[in-house]
């Protein structure tokens, strides 16, 4: 085993945890949205989502 095929490996692994993050905190944001609309209804869920577009810009 040489040096490169460990950072390679290392680099690979990191990849794959990036990744991973990635798409956890993707699907808690879409699980929570999720709830937020079946706890709140469409109406509520629509304007919250308003204000915090109109909050951000």
């Amino acid at each position: 085993m040489s040096i490169g095929s460990d950072i390679s490996k290392a680099e690979r692994q990191e990849r794959l945890i990036g990744r991973g993050l990635i798409v956890a905190a993707t699907l808690c944001l879409v699980g929570a949205g999720g709830l937020l609309w079946w706890r709140q209804g469409a109406a509520v869920f629509s304007d919250v989502v308003s204000s915090a577009l109109a909050w951000c810009f």
